[in-house]
């Protein structure tokens, strides 16, 4: 007892002093791709107006709860306006899940130290997980919480999960679908796991963040006109919109897309082989993968159906709430179930380590906040903006692409608000792209078109993410 009292606690440490590392090490880096406009833009809005206001104008808000934008703001409030006052910020949700991720895998009874090591690190090392970790986000924090009432519901600590998951539940609507997903699994785990009893009095924990999620939608109808969708501002013109056949046709292929992007195809591979020996076995190998297939079919029930109906675009973050326990259940299966182990967990570390070095060609869009390859596009920019600066380039006349749109301001928090791009592209002297940007063809071909009208000016470049600076020739 005293060896595993031991154990557990130095494996705590490393989970500590990991994340303790990683935020110090990406201290720096801004607020980047939605989380601009659904973190910093209200956090910022909170900061000036002093909170003398809860809901957002028109202009700005996204129909998200936006209590983290809040969180923020009170932090700068006591400690300063600064990037490194929200990593800090972010570093106890970071620890927090790396440690509700270890504490899950002991409730689901997967032993040993070797096995809990390895299933660790290939989490870790996915590199969309890793990329958030790193990232200032409420995608981190609703982790956090749902890993949190996930393991709350398999210790069945009914007052404890009450709190937690109204919590979750007002995180963000994205959460607010994660916490459905989890009723679900809670139905299905007590028909399937504890002898087919399904008793009232153990939902019951469900209704106070059911009934918080409601009060706030319609609060916020009665405030605003709208929920959910932002329907008067022309920003989110289509985010409301339903998808065509077609599209969800195509959104379904982008699903899966996202599921096996950045390396986790082996990943997926054996996962396939995993829900062949099931089927053909008809049963499942033991409680633990029985459990972690039910949060992840639970989850897809809820996630795809929501994603792919409508137009507007989503991310890989989206679905961390799938990929993460498959990979748990992944790895497992291989570790304690497959006569070729070493190889298939070789052959998995070897391609997810790819997927950190994986880049698209130019005119196919990619997650960049799904890989770590991001970082670099940080380092690459901050050169850019140095020259620009130095070389005395008035940012009016410099036409850019999202992310790098918005003020250094909201991005990386710093006081001029003016410090912005603001040409338009193809009509003012100067354009600033990136291969981190995910732009229309248009601007590809003319750019790098034979007769382009276009001389690049200076460019910057770091493990394969480049930035340039082109002038229009007259």
């Amino acid at each position: 007892m005293k060896k595993h009292l031991n154990s557990s606690f130095v494996f705590n440490m490393l989970l500590l002093i990991f994340s303790i590392i990683l935020v110090f090490s990406t201290r720096n880096n801004p607020f980047y791709w939605d989380n601009i406009i659904q973190l910093s833009v209200p956090a910022n809005w909170y900061f000036e107006t002093n909170f003398n206001f809860f809901y957002l104008p028109d202009t700005i808000a996204t129909g998200h709860p936006t209590f983290v934008g809040m969180y923020f703001a009170s932090l700068w409030k006591i400690f300063g306006r600064s990037l490194m006052v929200c990593h800090l910020g972010m570093l106890p949700f970071v620890f927090g899940l790396l440690l509700q991720l270890r504490k899950f895998l002991k409730n689901i009874n997967i032993k040993g130290n070797l096995t809990v090591l390895l299933i660790m690190l290939v989490v870790i090392l996915d590199p969309t997980f890793l990329s958030q970790l790193s990232l200032i986000t409420f995608d981190i924090i609703q982790l956090f919480f749902f890993f949190l009432c996930v393991n709350l519901i398999l210790k069945n600590k009914h007052s404890a999960f009450a709190f937690c998951y109204v919590i979750l539940m007002l995180i963000s609507l994205r959460a607010s679908i994660m916490a459905g997903g989890l009723l679900i699994f809670n139905i299905l785990f007590n028909y399937y796991g504890l002898n087919k009893k399904i008793r009232a009095k153990d939902y019951l924990k469900f209704i106070p963040g059911i009934v918080s999620l409601f009060l706030f939608l319609l609060l916020f109808k009665i405030n605003k006109g709208w929920v959910i969708h932002n329907t008067v501002s022309n920003n989110w013109g289509t985010s409301a919109k339903y998808a065509s056949f077609y599209q969800i046709i195509r959104n379904t292929g982008v699903f899966i897309w996202r599921l096996i992007d950045f390396g986790r195809l082996g990943i997926y591979l054996f996962f396939v082989f995993f829900l062949f020996k099931t089927i053909s076995l008809r049963k499942f190998q033991d409680k633990t993968l029985k459990t972690l297939f039910l949060i992840i079919i639970t989850q897809f029930i809820v996630l795809f159906p929501i994603i792919v109906i409508y137009q507007n675009p989503f991310g890989h973050r989206y679905l961390l709430p799938i990929i993460i326990p498959t990979l748990v259940l992944t790895v497992y299966w291989i570790k304690n179930y497959t006569k070729f182990s070493f190889f298939g967990i070789t052959f998995v570390f070897v391609v997810l380590l790819s997927g950190h070095f994986w880049i698209y060609p130019l005119k196919i869009s990619q997650g960049w906040d799904a890989t770590t390859l991001h970082w670099k596009y940080f380092t690459v920019s901050e050169k850019m903006n140095s020259f620009i600066k130095e070389n005395n380039f008035d940012k009016k006349e410099i036409a850019t692409f999202f992310p790098n749109k918005y003020s250094r301001y909201l991005s990386h928090i710093e006081e001029d608000k003016n410090d912005v791009y603001k040409g338009v592209v193809f009509k003012d002297g100067y354009i600033l792209y990136s291969n981190a940007f995910n732009v229309s063809d248009k601007v590809i071909d003319t750019l790098y078109s034979k007769n382009s009208h276009w001389k690049l000016v200076k460019k910057y470049s770091e493990a394969k993410i480049f930035i340039s600076l082109y002038k229009k020739e007259d």
